[in-house]
């Protein structure tokens, strides 16, 4: 089944937690802190993959998990690594955002794999927080939440040509011909359901040609199938607009009404033009009309046909008639394409850009760069912690190493506890809050609150991410 549009939830493994644990042994009499690191969870990547065209695999499979990592074991051993989870997705694939529909990335290169949820930092052993002036601690980190996102893969195949036309016009019979795909093709409207894509090898060359479903008029208004599909060949840099000669005068109008709807659906879709060959909407994407069926009108008509045409579009610089039953003009028309086109697309295998890409000399990582990573532990500028006031004596403290350390502590455990405290000490935050509370307070000085009271509704509280930490006793009573 085809499905070009899918919303998922990847959500990356949980990283080990620390561990407590002591040196005992033989001939040791000095033994201490000997409990390991917590280690690497599973990372969630999307990689592109040239033997997929549809997004199917993904239609029941609506939470994607990574594996979790160990947690730290005695003698200092950190956890296992988790196994990395990979998702394959066809070419041409671009991940938004599902709350916001930004674009996150546009997977429009083949080998191309992009790192969607990504590990934070596992939570440290005891042995870890030894210092001159805690010898012995008795606490362990947690290990830093998943990551998890919410999005939606949109497929926009990836071709060189796009083949556009009314139902029955011969486009499947045209894509058959002359490349390795066998579309169904029989004789009744609306044959094909779904995009075909086929590779045109010819004079040692290749191009990537698709057809959508045939268009109707009225089809940006949602009638008929063609529409739904017009969104696949926005990234194509050349139309072949296929005219069944058989038509004879209406061939004229079946132009002017699929231009219509070209028209008509480059103005009132949501896509984002700039990820089209050029930034060019699909109205304006360069044109080659074929007139397909040549073998059912004598010379004399063809002729008439074909010159009507061209003098009222002098704008369409090339115009080919073919029969692709009996192989008239075929040849000629192969000739063309491979000769003008697939020098701007040599490896037919990535998206019209006005860039050129070589994949071999571009590593996974540098498609990463918009990851948000979680192991904060190097960023040391405490200026950037903010305390706000919110309101009865409700502190707000933010800063993402901050609050890395608030969710990987272990409130049960008191010393961890305290070593929360100790960080709110030297990353500037209680001088802080003692500003704002004599701001706050006035003549009362800040010992009313920090050295304890009997009025248990007056205590300043301090809030980071989920967490609610006490402010009463704080200096003098932990």
């Amino acid at each position: 089944m085809f499905i070009d549009e899918v919303k998922i939830q990847v959500i990356s493994g949980k990283w080990g937690d620390g561990l407590v644990s002591w040196r005992r042994e033989k001939y040791i009499p000095k033994w201490g802190p000997w409990g390991g690191d917590g280690w690497k969870w599973g990372d969630v990547y999307l990689q592109t993959n040239d033997n997929l065209n549809t997004l199917s695999e993904y239609r029941h499979k609506k939470v994607l998990k990574a594996d979790n990592g160990q947690s730290g074991g005695t003698n200092c051993q950190h956890g296992a690594d988790a196994h990395e989870l990979i998702l394959d997705v066809p070419v041409g694939t671009i991940v938004r955002d599902a709350h916001t529909g930004e674009v996150i990335v546009d997977l429009d290169v083949s080998n191309m794999k992009y790192l969607i949820a990504r590990w934070g930092r596992g939570g440290y052993g005891n042995a870890h927080f030894v210092s001159s002036t805690r010898q012995a601690p008795s606490f362990a980190e947690l290990g830093d939440r998943e990551e998890q996102k919410d999005i939606i893969l949109e497929l926009k195949l990836v071709a060189d040509i796009g083949i556009i036309g009314i139902p029955s016009a011969g486009k499947s019979t045209l894509i058959g011909n002359v490349t390795n795909v066998k579309p169904k093709i029989w004789d009744y409207p609306f044959t094909t359901l779904t995009p075909n894509l086929g590779v045109l090898d010819h004079k040692g060359k290749s191009l990537v040609l698709e057809d959508v479903p045939g268009l109707i008029p009225g089809a940006s208004e949602g009638k008929g199938l063609g529409i739904e599909f017009l969104k696949h060949i926005e990234r194509t840099g050349v139309l072949l607009h296929l005219l069944d000669l058989y038509r004879l005068d209406q061939v004229f109008q079946d132009y002017e009404d699929i231009r219509t709807e070209l028209w008509l659906f480059s103005n009132t879709s949501p896509s984002v033009p700039l990820l089209t060959w050029e930034g060019r909407r699909l109205s304006e994407k360069e044109e080659i009309v074929v007139f397909s069926k040549a073998d059912l009108l004598d010379t004399e008509m063809k002729q008439y046909i074909v010159e009507t045409f061209q003098k009222q579009h002098p704008e369409v610089k090339q115009v080919f008639v073919i029969s692709a039953a009996t192989g008239e003009w075929v040849e000629e028309l192969k000739d063309f394409l491979v000769d003008n086109y697939s020098s701007r697309h040599p490896e037919s295998s990535g998206s019209w850009k006005d860039k050129d890409i070589d994949n071999d000399s571009v590593s996974s990582t540098e498609w990463q760069t918009s990851a948000k990573v979680y192991d904060l532990k190097e960023q040391g500028d405490t200026r950037r912690v903010r305390v706000v006031y919110e309101g009865d004596l409700v502190f707000r403290a933010t800063w993402e190493r901050l609050e890395q350390i608030v969710r990987m502590t272990d409130f049960e455990n008191k010393e961890a506890v305290i070593r929360v405290y100790d960080v709110l000490e030297k990353m500037g935050v209680m001088q802080q809050l003692e500003k704002k509370l004599s701001e706050i307070v006035g003549d009362k000085g800040n010992d009313f609150f920090f050295e304890g009271t009997e009025e248990e509704d007056i205590s300043p509280k301090l809030k980071v991410v989920d967490k609610v930490i006490p402010l009463d006793n704080l200096k003098y009573n932990l």
